[in-house]
């Protein structure tokens, strides 16, 4: 079976060719960690891990890889402004990088509660400034670049097409168009920035060809994307406010420079929407996914409440509809722990008609609203009185599960739950890891083994288990 997805591209939905066969080789946009991350960002991410696990399902080898930013972008998205990351550290009084490490870890932490896979590849945009810095350098080598007073601009007048790749109309109809503002050090009115020159109180800058200074945002991606996944790979994700000017800029820089096509797919998630509006930082009154927590929603039920429309539908979040999510989420739950006490899952035929309408429906652009519907006719098969069929149901759900994400089977095996405590000190310890501080991630495992809990770290992350009375530790 193939995968089909909606490029936008070209705007049409069109079956899935990768450039090495049985290999998806994927950069997904990560977040600004000036402040948290809240439920509409981090629904674009339960978005990005249905593809991964679709396309892992699949049997695709997958090589995942997410960005960082802690430095280079702008409030506004343009290349005027403030630093986001001077924003957070001006409002805590702290260094930038207090604060992204502060909240990268939190993000982390959010996205593990919500089972979605960490990337196989992490950059962190202040550990790659010498890539950026290379490929400025080449841009200019070829023309596509100048150097300017204030800083480094590409010129978007030598990349035929630019700001018109991914969206039909042009940049100068568009309303990202019209918030450029004059700078008379550009040459033209849609050329940004890829390096700027640092300001009397900048927070961050680092040293250059062109004096002191930061990179700008779109640099950042371009450089660090192919660095991991070469001139050209698979497929580029994102938000849909990336489409204009992030993602626009990200081609223009990346195929001026190399002459080869950046990005043979692009996918992009609709919004999380509340009260029919955007729900952003800039706006207030965003919620966190703790928010919905201390309401006593599980994290999971978010996810449920995500899979139950189209990522290119976009989600309108209200309370009801995550209490409705939360309450199927626990039926199944119910269901598949009184069927479990019973039979075993037997592992899914190929050629199971329930298994083939599911594959089917993911690889249909993603279609969870029409998987969710092959889980429910699983679920049917999970309340026979019928031990095979039964077993059949649960094995075919725990199968589905690999891409839904719902936990089902480690929920369904024991009421075992790890305490508030021992999963605070689970999800610390794996944010630890992921942020390369060792040390603190070992002092962490020995915390939880001091508790009980052995902790295992997989290809698929980490696993917790209890250690049996008795046992040598």
């Amino acid at each position: 079976m193939t995968i089909q997805l909606f490029n936008s591209a070209t705007r049409t939905v069109e079956p899935f060719t990768p450039l090495k066969a049985g290999e998806l080789r994927v950069y997904n946009c990560g977040p600004t960690v000036y402040d948290y991350q809240h439920i509409g960002n981090l629904y674009g991410y339960i978005a990005a891990d249905v593809v991964r696990r679709t396309f892992e399902y699949f049997g695709y080898q997958v090589t995942q890889v997410m960005n960082i930013t802690d430095a280079g972008h702008l409030v506004g998205d343009a290349d005027e402004g403030e630093d986001k990351m001077a924003v957070g550290a001006r409002r805590e009084q702290v260094d930038p990088l207090v604060i992204a490490e502060r909240y990268a870890q939190q993000f982390m932490v959010d996205r593990r509660k919500l089972q979605i896979l960490d990337p196989h590849t992490i950059a962190k945009a202040t550990e790659h400034i010498p890539g950026m810095i290379a490929l400025i350098e080449q841009l200019i080598a070829k023309g596509n670049a100048y150097v300017a007073p204030d800083g480094v601009y590409f010129d978007t007048t030598t990349f035929p097409g630019y700001g018109t790749r991914l969206n039909p109309e042009p940049p100068d109809e568009r309303q990202a168009g019209a918030r450029v503002e004059v700078n008379p050090n550009k040459r033209g009115p849609f050329d940004f920035a890829l390096w700027r020159a640092a300001k009397p109180g900048d927070l961050q800058q680092w040293d250059s060809p062109w004096g002191s200074g930061n990179p700008g945002w779109h640099i950042e991606c371009s450089a660090m994307s192919m660095q991991y996944l070469g001139v050209t790979f698979d497929l580029h994700s994102g938000g849909e406010d990336h489409l204009f000017p992030h993602h626009e800029c990200e081609i223009a820089q990346s195929e001026a420079a190399t002459g080869a096509r950046f990005v043979n797919y692009w996918l992009h998630h609709h919004f999380l929407r509340t009260d029919s509006a955007k729900m952003a930082k800039s706006a207030g009154g965003f919620f966190r996914l703790d928010d919905l927590i201390a309401r006593g929603h599980d994290p999971l039920a978010f996810r449920m409440l995500a899979l139950g429309v189209s990522y290119r539908k976009g989600l309108e979040f209200t309370w009801e509809a995550l209490a409705e999510a939360q309450r199927r989420l626990e039926s199944w739950r119910a269901q598949i722990r009184g069927a479990i006490q019973a039979v075993a899952p037997s592992a899914p035929a190929s050629d199971d008609a329930i298994r083939l309408a599911f594959a089917d429906a993911m690889g249909d652009d993603f279609n969870t609203p029409r998987a969710l519907a092959q889980a429910e006719a699983a679920l049917k098969l999970v309340n026979s009185t019928d031990g095979p069929i039964r077993a059949r149901g649960l094995g075919l759900l725990f199968d589905m599960d690999r891409v839904l994400g719902l936990g089902l089977e480690a929920s369904a095996m024991a009421g075992d739950e790890l305490s508030a405590d021992d999963r605070q000190l689970f999800e610390e310890r794996l944010a630890a890891r992921t942020a390369g501080d060792y040390r603190r991630s070992d002092e962490l495992r020995a915390a939880l083994e001091a508790r009980g809990i052995k902790v295992k770290d997989t290809k698929d992350g980490a696993r917790w288990e209890r250690i049996a009375k008795g046992s040598a530790q």
